[in-house]
């Protein structure tokens, strides 16, 4: 599961909203000229997705060309992944460069430990500088449990660019006994920052743990704190039902609708 975080520009593109007016996070992306927190996260969702994939099937004689340092199964061992000058993937994804995978133990057991970095690599029109992305299984007898952090990583897009660092604990409070997703529940704690094109400072601190459902796209709980520059906002993601709306609030008390973008 991944999360999906509130995009940082609320704040500066909802000066006349009210509560009977609905924004969605697309429509706030557009107005703002930069990359968002929200377009951060969704993207270091979908590369976590694409590793596992990747990481199934190695040895592909096409493009990309993935070449392991050890036979498939086998651990500790370091994944090479490279779309060359570009390529597009079986979902229609366009890709270039290189990802690098350092995998201690299938990341399905615990202790396992996934470091990724990317080398010139680019995912349709969004490209990622410097940085690693490492993900942790920490699950014991009772809950399965991830931490994901993200240090040092700049993410540059048609919007602009975003310097990110993150910590994001996950853990799965229901559904663990079942091979069924439908049943799965995550609750997902922790904390984003960073700056926009060099100067605009933010940050996104989980207040009340995200809840998320197997069966639904949206988040169905939780509140979030979301800082940019001087300007602040709480938001909070509903009461356990299925929905795609939040309730924003700024300083001031006024609260506005954010229509959240589904998670698939």
């Amino acid at each position: 599961m991944g999360l999906i975080g509130l995009s940082l520009f609320v704040l500066v593109s909802c000066e006349k909203s009210t509560s009977t007016e609905a924004l969605s996070i697309s429509e706030v992306n557009m107005q703002s000229p930069v990359i968002s927190n929200t377009d951060a996260q969704d993207l270091l969702n979908t590369l976590e997705t694409l590793q596992d994939e990747l990481l199934e099937e190695r040895g592909s004689t096409g493009c990309p060309t993935i070449i392991s340092s050890a036979p498939k199964g086998s651990f500790p061992n370091v994944v090479t992944v490279d779309y060359g000058t570009g390529c597009l993937d079986k979902k229609g994804r366009y890709h270039s460069g290189k990802i690098v995978i350092e995998q201690s133990d299938s990341i399905h057991n615990p202790g396992a430990v996934r470091k990724t970095t990317f080398v010139n690599f680019g995912m349709d029109s969004v490209k990622l500088k410097n940085g690693m992305v490492t993900l942790t299984n920490e699950s014991g007898e009772n809950a399965r449990k991830f931490i994901r952090k993200t240090t040092g990583m700049t993410i540059t897009g048609p919007k602009g660019t975003l310097d990110i660092q993150s910590i994001h604990t996950r853990i799965q409070v229901k559904g663990s006994d079942t091979k069924i997703k439908s049943d799965d529940v995550w609750k997902i704690e922790g904390q984003s920052s960073g700056s926009v094109e060099g100067n605009i400072k933010f940050s996104a601190i989980i207040k009340e743990p995200l809840i998320l459902k197997g069966d639904c796209p949206f988040i169905v709980n939780g509140k979030e704190e979301i800082t940019r520059d001087d300007h602040k906002a709480v938001v909070e993601y509903g009461d356990g039902n299925c929905d795609r709306f939040a309730k924003g609030t700024k300083e001031n008390g006024d609260t506005f609708v954010i229509v959240l973008r589904p998670r698939f």
